[in-house]
């Protein structure tokens, strides 16, 4: 082992136990460690343990090894992986824009049967989470990756051309944040927006893989049927042979009746077998604050007047799309109905909120 993954060992060690409420103390050989009652019971420890590098094999009593491949290192790292790993961060920027909103929301934003005007403006923090989920498509083969999704926090929007732009924004790391936007019930509101969301993503994302089953379900559902034409057509000439009882030939009609129903269940069994099944979990998140611009809106649909809240998010340079009332989804596209709800132009066709 070189000093590197050693000392990332050790890291990875420490930074888990005191996360835990562990109190940890180094020493040449390892750690000493006293534990709180929940973990000792998670880790099958007593409270006070020694962890040292050397097998489990030379070990004193209350002394455990915490080399790669150990069983308490195996349950520590089933433990961290429990949970998704929750960072936050602050970008900084050292301009906000401050005019041409007006110019800017008409070139990115369509209205139908609407018109309107930006009518003040004022600077603001707003909070984003950037969640990445691992996906497993499993049909005949299966396909593995991983899904990044970003939100805003406040309005719902998905903004999927952040996730790049963040890499050069400046950030302020910080390991703990206190943050009273994601809790409660907002907390259920986000699972929502991630499950409708990935599901419209994934599709994108796994489209060669869907093409890739469905072309050989296609083709074994050819290749199925040709094999029983070519049985039922043998079958049938087999019927015109003068020497045939007429037990026999009554036999192979019955045989040839029930060939469809044969063909059907082996097509049903090949359906099964190339269907696509998706399973997706969270596997990191990063809440993200920043400064941002928000804007007061005033909508006029002929005589009625709506007012509208727009962000502009400094990461994209850009106008946050709006959520729709109807469906929840993400759009530029902006209709309303009669009761004035903003709806996306699938939804307007029937307001799902009247």
């Amino acid at each position: 082992m070189n000093f590197d993954s050693d000392q990332e060992l050790e890291d990875f060690v420490s930074k888990f136990l005191i996360n835990q409420g562990a109190v940890v103390e180094k020493n040449a050989q390892g750690f000493d460690l006293l534990l709180p009652e929940k973990t000792a019971d998670l880790l099958s420890t007593p409270e006070y343990i020694r962890l040292k590098r050397e097998s489990d094999q030379d070990r004193e009593e209350d002394t455990y090894s915490f080399n790669y491949g150990s069983p308490l290192l195996d349950k520590m790292v089933d433990i961290a992986c429990a949970t998704v790993p929750v960072t936050a961060c602050c970008l900084e920027f050292n301009y906000l824009k401050s005019q041409g909103f007006d110019k800017l929301i008409t070139s990115l934003f369509s209205f139908s049967g609407s018109v309107g005007r930006v009518e003040t403006h004022a600077e603001t923090l707003t909070d984003y989470l950037a969640i990445t989920c691992r996906y497993l498509a499993q049909s005949d083969e299966q396909k593995m990756g991983l899904l990044s999704l970003i939100f805003n926090l406040e309005t719902g929007a998905y903004i999927p051309e952040m996730s790049e732009l963040l890499v050069g924004a400046d950030k302020r790391f910080t390991a703990r944040r206190d943050n009273n936007s994601l809790t409660g019930k907002k907390v259920g509101t986000v699972i929502g927006w991630i499950e409708r969301q990935a599901r419209a993503s994934l599709k994108e994302e796994i489209a060669p893989f869907i093409a890739s089953m469905t072309r050989r379900f296609r083709r074994d559902a050819a290749n199925l049927e040709e094999y029983y034409r070519n049985m039922q057509r043998e079958m049938e000439q087999g019927l015109q042979r003068s020497n045939l009882s007429e037990q026999l030939r009554r036999d192979r009609q019955e045989k040839i009746a029930l060939l469809p129903d044969e063909l059907a269940g082996k097509k049903d069994d090949l359906y099964k077998k190339y269907s696509i099944k998706i399973k997706i979990e969270p596997a990191a998140a990063m809440m993200i604050r920043t400064p941002a611009v928000k804007l007061l809106y005033n909508a006029s649909i002929g005589k009625k007047e709506k007012r509208l809240t727009f962000i502009y998010n400094p990461v994209t340079k850009s106008v946050d799309p709006l959520c729709c009332e109807g469906c929840g989804i993400s759009t530029f596209q902006i209709a309303f109905c009669s009761s004035l709800h903003l709806l996306c132009p699938t939804c307007v066709k029937k307001c799902p909120v009247c």
